[in-house]
């Protein structure tokens, strides 16, 4: 099977923009954060890193994908 460059090619755009908005989504969440106590306070400055993770596994799966494809 051939790897499919338009499917790497958007992958790879979907990463560079969602780890360009990630110091929006950082500002945010801690603006947010500043008016919240306790575990609320704790679960919005941790949804940065979340969204750091799920961007990363998109890209991982579908390397993956492509990967287990050609062998």
């Amino acid at each position: 099977m051939a790897v499919k460059m338009g499917e790497l090619f958007m992958t790879f755009l979907l990463i560079i923009i969602g780890l360009a908005l990630t110091p929006t989504v950082a500002t945010s969440t801690t603006t947010a954060a500043a008016a919240l106590t306790g575990a609320a306070a704790t679960l919005c400055n941790l949804v940065p890193l979340f969204w750091v993770v799920i961007i990363l596994a998109i890209g991982i799966a579908a390397v993956y994908v492509q990967i287990k494809g050609k062998l």
